[in-house]
């Protein structure tokens, strides 16, 4: 089997690529399980390959038509889209959102539509997120909670989704899609996202450097280890093709804590070597911030995910040891 991955230098992209180097298989679109004999990353970031002969690495943006014509051109059998813009950055550069994450997914469809006839249509699983979501919403967050994206990147997510349902309706694809929580520990970033502020509160206090939580100590959010992601999106991928119906997308069942509590869990982790004491978190709200979290769901739910065998971390202990390890 063939895989590509889209953004696939990302935390989440590197992740979901040592599950599948070191999975026995992969179930086809008959259900057959079949061996891994290539692996793409495609990623804006140059990259060295890992050692792996059925590894390549591809430098190039998703927005770039020439280079996902290419690449389907390849057939590979599951393509993971997980390149992206994020929410801080598509705010900023709305002409380079909009290339990236809506115009490249379309021209990503469109790429697998092109393949033409001769087999199966090729699996694609579309990193989601919570984003497509906003405005008035109730404490726990479904998959049938109607979407009303308040920022670029929750609206480029949103109609992503509805594509995907669109084009496997139609045959041209067999897609299927996971609606992300705020996916710990993110690095540092060229451009630092929400996301990456977050994890910034579990990575430096047990590293002895001190943090600030831009956000109020009762702010609720859904959240989940890379490792948990990683695992869904393989779940995912996994399914029969008539598994999710006409609606191709599902939440990422996933943990509903507070700053408060994620703090004081992370002052209870094991200090990195050579450190004495942990650093300080500062309680500094950023009100820009607070708005864009505070329309996001605080709890997120899937039963239609969990009867499919899709997983949450357990604990936030658990959370804790997946996001930060080997951080420190």
């Amino acid at each position: 089997m063939q895989v590509l991955i889209t953004g696939g230098q990302g935390f989440i992209g590197q992740a979901l690529a040592r599950l599948l180097l070191a999975a026995p298989g992969l179930a086809d679109a008959s259900g057959t399980l079949q061996a891994l004999r290539a692996l793409v990353l495609v990623d804006l970031a140059p990259a060295t390959p890992p050692g792996d002969q059925r590894v390549r690495c591809v430098t190039g943006d998703v927005s770039d038509p020439a280079l996902i014509d290419a690449l389907l051109a390849e057939g590979p059998d599951l393509v993971f889209a997980l390149g992206a813009t994020l929410t801080a950055e598509a705010e900023r550069d709305f002409e380079r959102g909009l290339q990236v994450n809506l115009l490249g997914m379309l021209r990503l469809l469109e790429a697998c539509r092109q393949r033409g006839p001769g087999g199966p249509p090729p699996r694609l699983v579309y990193a989601s997120s919570i984003a497509a979501y906003g405005g008035a919403l109730p404490e726990t967050v479904a998959d049938d909670t109607p979407r009303t994206p308040e920022t670029s990147y929750g609206t480029h997510k949103a109609i992503s989704e509805l594509l995907i349902n669109d084009y496997s309706r139609r045959g041209h694809v067999d897609g299927r899609a996971v609606r992300l929580p705020i996916v710990l520990a993110r690095p540092p970033a060229r451009v630092p996202s929400v996301s990456e502020r977050l994890a910034a509160l579990l990575r430096d206090p047990p590293a002895g450097r001190d943090a600030a939580c831009p956000w109020r100590p009762d702010t609720r959010v859904p959240v989940a280890s890379v490792r948990a992601v990683a695992r869904a999106l393989l779940a995912v991928a996994a399914l029969p093709a008539g598994a999710l119906g006409s609606d191709r997308t599902v939440n990422l069942p996933s943990l509903s804590v507070t700053m408060a509590e994620l703090v004081d869990a992370v002052a209870r982790q094991p200090l990195a070597a050579g450190v004495a004491r942990p650093g300080r978190v500062a309680w500094s709200p950023d009100p820009a911030l607070q708005a864009v979290v505070d329309a996001w769901p605080q709890r997120l739910d899937s039963p239609r995910a969990r009867a499919l065998g899709v997983q949450a971390d357990t604990t936030l202990a658990e959370l804790l040891a997946d996001a930060l390890v080997g951080d420190h």
